[in-house]
């Protein structure tokens, strides 16, 4: 049985032929996500045209489809009025930014109660509970749809559910009470989802070749990355991407860790939104920039911050910058933007500089796991990296365990880790059901 494999990520769209009966992937396609187009605000019709050139590439290979399971980007919505004509509006990503004061939209949905208690998260810009309200179709008659909602209403049917996973990563949905905030659900001009947290849950069908394919999954590509890692109960997840996230087994309340629900009654603890991916792409462009004359003139047109980065680093260089890469509004521990100190006559290299921007990428990760390991109900014994940067930052892992002296594994798969996590759905469903002869 053949599952097609979706991943809408931030920096690439990926699918792939997963068969359940050999446990075998087969024909990766890939393309550029919104966030590599420089697209916050995204036209739907962006997803149209990407979902549609995967089809195409389908239908090329000629392999009979069975179902489909999605995962996506998180914290971003659609609030449309029609349905039918999709394509004609926006996805409003987690990078927009459209509430200038936080503090006021708290107050409007939680009075006199934490947010973190009931949503899992801490409040940050970005998140679809702080741009909804200035959306244009917001006292309007309309409807709230989630990336995957998206691609069924277009390609297909969706059947007006949403999976706990996606709802919960709005901010609008009340984790202990399993429903969304009294405020949502009293909103008699839009028509929210209903929620379904259960693993074979079906939310829709796409049209292939005239044919109904059913859709699962439709959850976060962080919920899958972590179900493709059996995460132990002292085990800690790294996961590089456009933003970056710390995971582990969910085993009590801590301040620094959200919650986030998988399937049925699941959670596991995280801390998200860490500059990774983003910000050293901004950083990237600079470099480039200043380099752009020189590199036409040896006729290359290699990044130069990257090869740097991609380069083992002199440990002597350590320290010599204090880099701050929390650049962007809603990162992780953002506090008015970034900043480089310590800077000296004799540290004022491009070298010197790339590498404390490694060492101060890796110093956000391994200041989290030190504070878990000298919690005694936290005692950490494993560290799992995963993500494409992993794999490319040749001596990242050597000073994580520099810093943190624990041991870390570089999970190294050919296939993305979100993906993984898909054929782990996919595979359980078929084993419990038979969704088609």
């Amino acid at each position: 049985m053949n599952f097609l494999l979706f991943d809408f990520g931030a920096s690439r769209i990926k699918s792939i032929i997963y068969n359940a009966d050999s446990n075998k992937f087969y024909d990766l396609h890939s393309t550029p996500g919104a966030s590599t187009e420089n697209i916050d605000q995204v036209p739907i019709n962006f997803f149209y045209e990407s979902f549609q050139n995967h089809l195409s590439y389908r239908e090329s290979k000629n392999k009979k489809i069975h179902a489909i399971n999605i995962c996506s980007e998180m914290h971003g919505f659609a609030l449309v009025k029609n349905i039918e004509n999709l394509e004609k509006n926006y996805y409003i990503s987690w990078r927009v930014n459209n509430c200038d004061n936080l503090e006021s939209e708290l107050d409007f949905y939680f009075p006199g109660k934490d947010f973190k208690e009931l949503t899992g998260m801490k409040p940050k810009k970005g998140l679809p509970i702080f741009n909804i309200r200035n959306h244009k179709n917001y006292n309007e008659k309309s409807f709230f749809l989630t990336l995957p909602d998206c691609i069924m209403s277009m390609f297909g049917e969706w059947n007006g559910t949403v999976s706990k996973s996606l709802a919960a990563s709005t901010g609008l949905y009340n984790i202990q009470k399993d429903q969304w905030l009294d405020s949502v659900k009293y909103n008699s001009n839009i028509r929210f989802p209903k929620v379904n947290s259960k693993i074979n849950h079906t939310y829709g069908h796409i049209l292939i070749n005239k044919k109904e394919i059913p859709v699962y999954g439709c959850i976060g590509d962080l919920q899958s990355c972590v179900i493709s890692l059996d995460l132990k109960k002292n085990d800690i997840n790294i996961n590089l991407g456009t933003g970056s996230q710390v995971s582990k087994y969910f085993k009590n309340y801590e301040d620094n860790f959200e919650l986030r629900p998988t399937f049925n009654s699941n959670f596991f603890s995280t801390i998200t939104h860490i500059p990774c991916g983003r910000v050293l792409n901004t950083i990237s462009n600079l470099f480039d920039k200043l380099y752009e004359n020189s590199l036409k003139k040896e006729n290359t047109y290699e990044s130069v911050f990257w090869n740097k980065l991609f380069t083992k680093s002199d440990i002597k260089n350590k320290n010599k910058l204090l880099i701050d890469l929390n650049i962007f509004e809603g990162s992780y521990k953002y506090k008015n933007g970034g900043f480089i100190k310590n800077i000296n006559e004799s540290n004022l290299e491009p070298q010197i500089i790339i590498d404390n921007i490694k060492f101060s990428l890796i110093k956000q990760y391994s200041d989290i796991i030190n504070s878990c390991k000298n919690d005694p109900k936290n005692k950490i014994n494993r560290v799992l990296l995963t993500g494409a940067l992993s794999n490319k930052i040749p001596d990242f892992k050597d000073i994580l365990y520099l810093d943190t002296n624990i041991n870390v594994e570089l999970i190294h798969n050919e296939i993305d880790s979100s993906l993984i996590g898909l054929s782990k759905i996919s595979r359980y469903i078929f084993r419990n059901k038979e969704i088609m002869k």
